[in-house]
């Protein structure tokens, strides 16, 4: 049986940038998007969020504010400028990763 946690490793950085480049989200608008946005196929723990965002706020790339909603307090995630271009890096490396794997697999392992 895959292990899927190897695959998601890389990704869920690039999966939380791109659903920040849509708009200012908090973090369980976060995982919810990333969920729908895949049909379901890529889901991310709340708790395996967190982490990547605290990087992310560290090195500049992402922002965060503090909003009352419902009477409740929320973190909202900003993508900066710097985050912008990072997630275009990332976004063409892996590009030319997937590219390269499916030129390895695909015409000899099709099922």
């Amino acid at each position: 049986m895959v292990k899927n946690e190897n695959f998601r490793r890389g990704t869920i950085e690039l999966a939380v940038l791109a659903v920040l480049h849509r708009k200012d989200m908090y973090g369980y608008e976060i995982v919810k998007s990333i969920a729908e946005l895949s049909d379901g196929n890529y889901t991310t723990p709340i708790g395996t969020l967190y982490p990547v965002l605290y990087r992310f706020t560290e090195s500049g790339f992402v922002s965060d504010r503090d909003e009352i909603v419902n009477k409740r307090l929320r973190k909202y995630y900003h993508l900066e400028d710097a985050g912008k271009q990072y997630f275009q890096e990332m976004l063409t490396e892996y590009r030319k990763i997937v590219t390269g794997i499916d030129l390895i697999v695909n015409d000899d392992f099709a099922p």
